[in-house]
């Protein structure tokens, strides 16, 4: 090989390994994603609605968490023109910076499935299962959102019969 063709294959090799995701855009979107297990389906008319809503922190109450949504303090899953589907086995799911509402780069240390069980839209919510690092059990595990990645394995377990305490 002559010494053109060396310094060519170098810097070819040089440029290829420092590319971890090749020429990916820069604004891909952060978040994650898992499924969500659904068992014990109650009677259609206790569930109008479902929602997964991350937390920054633990909330000390009800009262204030639509102040902890509009302050940017939580994030909500689908957008408010979506739905989750109802009555259904397993559901995967990918709560991203791009489908998320206000879903931001950083450290969510209470993730929920949250229920809608009756006509009031600003009231009428409890957890229906909380994302922990063994399936079906209360004590919540921080989701970490990070620069353009998306965090698998974010699986949630909800039973109807076990629901966590409010």
């Amino acid at each position: 090989m002559n010494r053109t063709g060396f310094v060519v294959a170098l810097h070819l090799l040089f440029l290829s390994s420092g590319c971890e995701t090749g020429l990916s855009p820069l604004n891909e979107p952060s978040g994650f994603r898992g499924v969500i297990r659904f068992k014990n389906w109650p009677p259609a008319d206790s569930v109008r609605e479902l929602r997964i809503v991350a937390f920054e922190s633990f909330p000390s109450d009800s009262a204030g968490i639509i102040a902890t949504l509009l302050s940017g303090r939580a994030a909500v899953y689908p957008p408010l023109d979506k739905r989750l589907p109802r009555f259904v086995d397993s559901l995967e799911y990918e709560f991203t910076t791009k489908q998320g509402l206000n879903l931001q780069l950083k450290n969510y240390e209470y993730v929920i499935v949250a229920l809608q069980y009756g006509p009031n839209v600003l009231t009428d919510w409890r957890p229906a299962a909380v994302y922990a690092t063994m399936l079906g059990a209360f004590d919540p595990a921080p989701v970490r959102v990070l620069l353009h990645r998306i965090a698998p394995n974010i699986n949630i377990q909800v039973d109807f019969r076990n629901l966590p305490p409010r």
